[in-house]
């Protein structure tokens, strides 16, 4: 099986927000298609991209023609759409995370969570330009759905009041709807210019303005959720980095706290960015790895996927191959980046081998 492909309508693909993030960051940038044709799909892992109902009887068909399937199911923040089709995929990512169904042994173990991330637009970011919190103009900012009357627990009415009591510390752009109101260039052009960024529920816990957040360098608010602390959803690699509150009614005196401290101590606020943008960045390349090693669990084994987790995620970083440091060699230009990997897998793999064991490949010539 040499390609991964990401099938998918085009009212999903319309929309939801997060295509690049999924695209890129989830499968390594394989692409969209639309409709099925056979000869097109053939040898191929496909992926299912549903953000509204899951039609399975798509699914039974790619499985007929011999296609491995994932499911991606990015809809369903209330766990109140029907799942029975997740019994009928080789593998579940779904956004949103439900402890009563993730890893589940009636449906096999093989749902995984996987988080929404962000707006297409507002990222991808280069972590290594992000403005400094030192530099940016505004202590805290939140554009949205402020009036939101149907969010989890009622949280986006717990937030308005306390939102107001924090007069300029939090520059407040309310909108008359999900992602309705502003562009995705205004609404990034402020989160940029912003140190911290309250995230309260939307219609679930986990929002999208949780990634924006983070993927712009920001400092997220956040009260204590369980997708938070697990280590099947955002506690996967340790503890989150960023501030958590016992309630939105201190929000209003944290914030009046930070300011001073932006003021007395301002190198503590800067570690505390970094802190989250360099955690955010661990968690991406780990959500990906976990993927992978699914994808090998449920023996839905992509070579185009392998190598690019090879060159996007193992050479950049220095992992060291038989005692050569070849992050340091790459920078010397001693190697060429390109097809690096495909070559070095020419001559670690047997020529007869397709189906490659490539977490055991990694533990082998990387030290990890």
């Amino acid at each position: 099986m040499d390609s991964l492909q990401i099938i998918s309508t085009p009212d999903s693909l319309n929309a939801a927000l997060e295509t690049w993030f999924v695209q890129n960051e989830l499968f390594g940038g394989a692409p969209y298609i639309l409709g099925v044709d056979p000869e097109k799909l053939k040898d191929s892992a496909v992926v299912y991209l549903e953000l509204n109902q899951i039609n399975v009887d798509l699914i039974r068909h790619l499985k007929s023609l011999g296609n491995k399937v994932i499911l991606y199911h990015m809809g369903g923040e209330r766990l109140d759409k029907d799942i029975s089709a997740y019994s009928e995929c080789d593998l579940v990512i779904r956004n949103y995370y439900f402890s009563s169904i993730i890893g589940d042994a009636e449906l096999g173990g093989k749902v995984v969570w996987a988080p929404n991330g962000f707006r297409t637009g507002v990222g991808p970011r280069n972590k290594t330009v992000l403005k400094k919190a030192s530099q940016r103009q505004c202590l805290s900012a939140f554009l949205g759905w402020i009036n939101n009357s149907a969010s989890y627990n009622n949280e986006r009415a717990s937030f308005a009041g306390p939102a107001a009591a924090c007069g300029e510390n939090l520059y407040v752009m309310p909108s008359n709807g999900f992602a309705g109101g502003y562009n995705v260039g205004l609404y990034s052009a402020i989160m940029e210019d912003s140190i911290f960024a309250p995230c309260p529920s939307g219609n679930n816990p986990e929002t999208i303005r949780l990634y924006d957040a983070l993927e712009l360098g920001c400092i997220p608010i956040s009260l204590s959720h369980e997708f938070l602390l697990s280590k099947d959803a955002l506690g996967m690699i340790g503890p989150i980095p960023f501030p958590i509150l016992g309630s939105w009614a201190e929000l209003p005196q944290f914030l009046e706290a930070m300011k001073a401290k932006a003021i007395s101590n301002p190198l503590e606020i800067l570690d505390l960015q970094q802190s989250c943008i360099n955690w955010w960045s661990d968690f991406k390349n780990a959500i990906q790895k976990k993927l992978l090693t699914k994808f090998r669990l449920y023996k839905i084994t992509s070579v185009g996927l392998l190598f690019w987790f090879l060159e996007a995620l193992i050479l950049p970083v220095s992992l060291r191959i038989r005692g050569i440091w070849l992050g340091t060699r790459v920078q010397q230009g001693h190697f060429p980046i390109v097809g690096l990997t495909k070559r070095l897998l020419m001559v670690i793999t047997p020529q007869s081998s397709r189906q490659l064991n490539y977490v055991g490949v990694l533990r082998h010539y990387f030290d990890f």
